[in-house]
This record gives C-alpha cells, sequence and structure tokens, in this order.
C-alpha cells in the first residue's frame, strides 16, 4: 500500500505559503534590482534624487487613505460577492481620492523643492497606488487557502512589463521619466492580471462596509504615522542638500530596504492565518509568535548582515564607480535593518487579535522618537545623521516592541529577547567570515568581481547555515526554525520521491 504523504497543516503549511511568497518577492525584488541596474547607468543620482521626493510625497499619500481591505477578507467567516464588491469600492474611492490629493500637492511641492518638474511627476505617479488598490479582492480566495502561487504570477507580470517599459523609455530618452513609467506600469499590469487571475463580477456597492470600519481608524491612523516615520527625514534631506546627495542617500535607502520588503511583507498574509488557527491558549500563542518572530529574523538576517558588509563592492560591480558614495550608507543601513526585522511579526500579531490600536501606539513612539532625533542629526551631521537617528530609534522600537507583545499575550521581554539567541550568534559568526574575506575584493572588477562576491556569498551563508545548524544540535534540537525548515524539506523531499516513482510507474 502505499504511503500517504504528510499533509501541510499548522507551522508546515504556513511555511510553505511563506515560502512561495517569499520566493515570488525576491524574484520580483531580483527584478528591481535588474531595473535599478538598467537605470543607474542611463540616469544620474539627481535624476534618482527628483524622483525620490515625489515617491517620497506619494507614498505618505498613499499611508494616509490605506485600507486594510484584505486583512477584512481573510479575517472574514465567509468571502461573500457582496463583501468583496463592496471592497473593491473602496478601493475605486481610494485611488480617486488619491489622485486628487496628489493634484492638490503638486504645485506647492514644486514650489517649496523650487523645482516646476515636480508637477507632472506628482500627478502621474499618483497613478501607481491609485491601482495598486484596484487590484482584484477576489485574490483572498487564494491566500485564506494558503496558495500563493496566484501572486507569485501576479508580481511577476507587472515587474516584468515594469523593467521593460522603463529600460526602453530610458535607453531612448535618458529621462527621469523612466523611473516613473517603470512605477506606475508595474501596478497597471498587476491590477490586469489579477482579475485573470481572480474574476469576480464588478459592480459597485457599499452594503458590508460595517465588516471594514472597525479596522479603519487604528489601521489608518498607524499607516500615516508609519509613513511619516519612514519618509519625513527624506523630505527634510532633500530640502537641505543637493539633489545628487540625496539621490545617492534615497537609492542606499530603497536598496537596504528591499530584503525586508522581500522577506517581512509576503508573510504577513500567512503568520496572519497562522496567529489566528494558534488559538486563544498563552502557551500556543506564545509558541505561534516567538517562532514567527524567529523565522523571519532568521531569513533575513544573512541578506542584512551580507549587503552590509559588502557594500562597497556590489555597489561598485552593479552600478558602476558614479554610484560609490551610496555605499557607506547602503552598509549601516543594511545592518541595522536587523533591529526592525526582530519585530516584523508584531503587526500580524495585532491584526490577529484584533488590536489594531498597538500599530498606532507603537508608530506613534516611533515617531516621537525618531523626529527630534531626526532633526538633531540633519543639523549637526546631515546625511549621516539620519543613518544614526534610525538606529537608535530601531532600537528604542525593540524594547517598546517587545513590551507591547507581553501586554497582548503575556510573553516575558526577556523571553523574547533570549531565543533567537542561535540566530545572532550565527549572524556574527557570518560577519565575522565576511570581514575576513572582503579585503580579497578590493582589486577586483569584471567577472573576477562577480566571482569574488558569488564565493563570499556562499561560504558565508554556508557558515551561517551550518552555526545555526550546530548551535541547535547542541542545545537538545528545541521546537524552533529549524525543525520547521527541516520539516518542510523532508516533506518536499517525499512529494518529489513520489512524483518520481509514479513517473516511472506510468513508463513502466
Amino acid at each position: 500500500m502505499n504511503e500517504a504523504p504528510p499533509k501541510p497543516h499548522g507551522a508546515a503549511k504556513t511555511a510553505s505559503g511563506a515560502a512561495w511568497l517569499i520566493a515570488s518577492r525576491v524574484a520580483t525584488r531580483g527584478i528591481d534590482v535588474l531595473t535599478l541596474v538598467v537605470l543607474t547607468h542611463l540616469l544620474s543620482p539627481g535624476d534618482f534624487g527628483l524622483v525620490a521626493i515625489a515617491m517620497t510625497l506619494v507614498q505618505i499619500a498613499e499611508a494616509v487613505f490605506e485600507l486594510p481591505l484584505a486583512q477584512v477578507l481573510i479575517r472574514a467567516p465567509v468571502i461573500t460577492p457582496a463583501l468583496l464588491q463592496t471592497a473593491m469600492t473602496l478601493g475605486t474611492l481610494r485611488g480617486l481620492a488619491l489622485a486628487l490629493v496628489m493634484a492638490a500637492l503638486a504645485w506647492p511641492a514644486a514650489w517649496v523643492y523650487g523645482d516646476a518638474r515636480l508637477v507632472p511627476l506628482l500627478l502621474f505617479l499618483g497613478l501607481a497606488p491609485a491601482l495598486r488598490g484596484m487590484i482584484s479582492p477576489a485574490m483572498a480566495h487564494y491566500a485564506r487557502a494558503m496558495e500563493f502561487r496566484p501572486d507569485v504570477v501576479m508580481e511577476l507580470l507587472g515587474k516584468l512589463a515594469a523593467l521593460a517599459l522603463a529600460s526602453t523609455f530610458a535607453w531612448r530618452t535618458h529621462s527621469f521619466w523612466a523611473i516613473a513609467v517603470g512605477t506606475v506600469a508595474a501596478p497597471a499590469f498587476m491590477m490586469l492580471g489579477s482579475y485573470g487571475l481572480a474574476p469576480m463580477r464588478l459592480r459597485l456597492r457599499l452594503t458590508e462596509w460595517r465588516q471594514f470600519s472597525s479596522f479603519l481608524y487604528w489601521t489608518s491612523a498607524a499607516q500615516v504615522v508609519a509613513a511619516l516615520n519612514w519618509q519625513a527625514d527624506r523630505l527634510l534631506l532633500a530640502r537641505m542638500v543637493p539633489r545628487a546627495t540625496s539621490g545617492l542617500f534615497s537609492m542606499a535607502s530603497d536598496l537596504a530596504t528591499l530584503p525586508e520588503e522581500a522577506i517581512c511583507k509576503p508573510i504577513y498574509r500567512p503568520l496572519l492565518s497562522a496567529f489566528a488557527r494558534a488559538g486563544t491558549e498563552p502557551a500556543a500563542r506564545a509558541r505561534a509568535y516567538l517562532l514567527a518572530a524567529t523565522a523571519v529574523l532568521s531569513a533575513g538576517m544573512p541578506v542584512m548582515v551580507g549587503l552590509g558588509l559588502l557594500a562597497q563592492p556590489a555597489v561598485r560591480l552593479v552600478m558602476g564607480a558614479h554610484w560609490l558614495g551610496a555605499a557607506p550608507y547602503l552598509g549601516w543601513l543594511a545592518v541595522l535593518m536587523v533591529l526592525p526585522l526582530a519585530n516584523a511579526a508584531i503587526g500580524p500579531l495585532a491584526l490577529a487579535e484584533a488590536r489594531t490600536d498597538i500599530l498606532l501606539r507603537l508608530n506613534t513612539r516611533e515617531a516621537m522618537l525618531r523626529l527630534p532625533l531626526t532633526l538633531l542629526g540633519l543639523w549637526l551631521w546631515g546625511p549621516w545623521g539620519i543613518v544614526a537617528a534610525r538606529g537608535l530609534t530601531w532600537a528604542g522600537m525593540r524594547l517598546f516592541g517587545m513590551i507591547f507583545v507581553r501586554q497582548v499575550i503575556g510573553l516575558g521581554v526577556m523571553r523574547q529577547l533570549m531565543h533567537p539567541w542561535r540566530t545572532v550568534a550565527a549572524g556574527a559568526v557570518l560577519a565575522a567570515v565576511l570581514l575576513v574575506l572582503r579585503p580579497m575584493l578590493g582589486g577586483l572588477g569584471g567577472l573576477d568581481l562577480v566571482l569574488g562576491l558569488c564565493l563570499c556569498a556562499v561560504l558565508g551563508l554556508g557558515a551561517y547555515v551550518s552555526a545555526m545548524g550546530l548551535l541547535w544540535w547542541v542545545s537538545g534540537q528545541p521546537e524552533g526554525v529549524e525543525r520547521m525548515a527541516l520539516g518542510w524539506l523532508a516533506a518536499r523531499l517525499h512529494r518529489w520521491n513520489r512524483g518520481g516513482k509514479a513517473q516511472s510507474g506510468a513508463r513502466a
């Protein structure tokens, strides 16, 4: 009798869903990097500095009108056609509101920054968040079933279209408009693709708006404060330094956040489902949170540390010598990003516990820390003051985050702090290996530099994984990300093995 393959329930199913989303986001961020490589060779840091101002204003406006439509649909007992149509209507209204806000901001922004090019740029870039908000709400059916392959298809479609259009436009015009074209093209193609993957009847109605209303106040307010936390320093910097310097810092900041976006944001939906399934038993909720928080940190640690320590040769290879001014900022920002990674699971936990007020309270505390530190840092040290302000703020927010988790699920601060010790120790081993190898890349260029960076990545990742595995083994193989990863790998190997046997039997 054939042995039944293990079914991916609980943590294994969450890991499988998260793996698909992370793979999707890594692939799409890889396309983003490829797009940046093309654009940085065809455009100047000043072009990126100009677009960074416009994009910052767009992202703040987008956060002001943020609606947690997908989260509400995932949590709903049943996704009815009326609920989907209400979500679609709210998303459409949000898009119209965003377009009006960007039109109102265009002329004042051009006056403040002394650049008339911001007027048409803001009007055009305002289309991007509006299109994102119009993606088919019926995609929530896949999220509830922990089936995220359609998301992979949708995102890849949008990013490949953006790469093609932005690269072509930059090659033909050498204009900053190429960045804007790519920014708008991606959500436009994603929106069109979403209705092919998750069709639904298009009808404007608000009959189920009350199911969304309880989330709107706290979540929207939290998003506004979060956007100001993340974007205000760029607006201040762009007002105080030349466009080229602003462009270098903005590029470094964007590159430093790419791994966080590739790792954290894709797993929000699987984590939300996992927390919802953990039940109300305190010990089960604590285990689910610790596993999720450590998994995010373990996945992000090697990427952040590697990017931080190899920033200079990586920028020299990928973007060219005229972008080397971004490398020092990138190095420090990438390493410091490990701190917010440790708090990444708090958002899904707050949504699962229906405690979205926590997000606003956390973001408000971050603003209270970050704004004065940013103003002081800018005044004293310019862009480096922003780097220092971010580091100090993220360290403070790590403490605040642990305190809020204790209040919500009763998980002690020291237990939260000490639980990922194997990940932190393995990260230190990785850093030591890269610090030894980095000087060897100094005089390399071209293919030799490519091979050198690949070798550093392989040896560093090997040292990191080996250290994690060894520490887990000598610790008595406790429950954790290592066991979850091995279980997921065993299930995949079992499935592939059964598939191979089935194909052999069919040929026989």
